[in-house]
């Protein structure tokens, strides 16, 4: 489960100072590249050595087929059992340059949404080359999987992925199309309380799925709210991920929030950490919202298989998590 640290770098994801980084290749087997940021690199023939510096670059890695390049990853990256364990590098924020310099990586990936600006300038002191995925809404998440893999020396893997990430997203459209979009408050993160704005991904995520964040008028990605102005809005359902489920079983049993229609209903949802992560996870992440927000557009109806939980609002106020 991501800790606060890893939610908050996030939520502070800037694009990555302009000052690029290049390490000399050998003649004959360098090859540059643009990366997403525009910044021209020059990689090896085919990087072996990767070092993943975000979940969801190594989400991009896995679904690209790429995992056994890699030699390290974050902290709060997810692997899936059974792989070779792979050497963890630190936070989102402050990755541990001593242990990256260790595993004699010939790149490191990192994404504008999440790391820290200074990780430029920190992998040019170390002589090797960064490349940044840009992400900031789905359409650049899916383009990323195509220039990635072209980077890594495979174009044909991104091709292939991307359609079929496509493919499954329009699938999720058609199924809501022409129906009114379900007003939804998404908690990113408790106290304070954060949402996302008009520029964040998960803005663009939810519509997707079928909904209008209440907070899409904030001009920045990530801001913080109030909650007199979260009830205000009136959303008719309010999702967020399992590190604020006690948030969510609190605003239930909360009197303030009794008339809100998320809370009246019972639509207070806990769902999975696929959404908040730019990469080809946030595909299952707008396939779960869209069922959470229009059960009536899927014949199953309700959460799909898998879904981590449903506080329960109504009355009574608060039930039980259901797992």
């Amino acid at each position: 489960m991501p800790s606060r640290h890893a939610l908050i770098a996030i939520l502070i994801a800037a694009a990555l100072c302009a000052a690029g980084c290049r390490r000399a290749a050998p003649p004959g087997t360098g090859r540059e590249v643009v990366d997403g940021l525009g910044r021209r690199i020059v990689l090896p023939a085919v990087p072996l050595r990767i070092v993943s510096l975000a979940p969801g670059v190594t989400g991009s890695l896995l679904a690209l087929g790429f995992g056994d390049r890699l030699v390290g990853v974050s902290d709060f990256c997810r692997l899936p059992a059974g792989m070779a364990p792979v050497r963890r590098v630190g936070g989102i924020l402050n990755p541990s340059l001593e242990t990256i310099r260790a595993l004699r990586p010939d790149l490191l990936i990192a994404t504008t949404s999440g790391n820290d600006p200074n990780l430029a300038s920190q992998a040019a002191a170390l002589g090797l080359p960064l490349y940044t995925l840009h992400t900031p809404d789905i359409e650049r998440a899916l383009r990323s999987l195509g220039d990635l893999a072209s980077a890594l020396g495979d174009p044909a893997r991104g091709e292939r992925l991307e359609s079929r990430l496509r493919r499954r997203l329009e699938a999720v459209q058609e199924q809501v199309r022409g129906l009114r979009p379900a007003r939804v408050l998404f908690v990113v993160w408790g106290e304070p309380l954060l949402v996302p704005g008009g520029p964040s991904y998960l803005t663009d995520a939810l519509s997707r799925a079928g909904g209008l964040s209440v907070t899409a008028d904030a001009p920045s990605a990530w801001p913080a709210y109030d909650l007199e102005s979260a009830i205000a809005r009136r959303p008719e359902v309010i999702l967020a991920t399992a590190q604020n489920r006690a948030l969510l079983e609190r605003l239930s049993r909360d009197p303030a929030w009794a008339e809100v229609p998320a809370v009246r209903h019972g639509r207070v949802h806990v769902v999975s950490d696929a959404l908040q992560e730019p990469g080809p996870g946030i595909v299952d992440g707008v396939e779960e919202a869209a069922r959470l927000l229009h059960p009536e557009a899927f014949k199953e109806g309700g959460a799909p298989a898998g879904t981590p939980g449903k506080v329960e609002g109504g009355r009574p106020p608060g039930g039980p998590v259901k797992r």
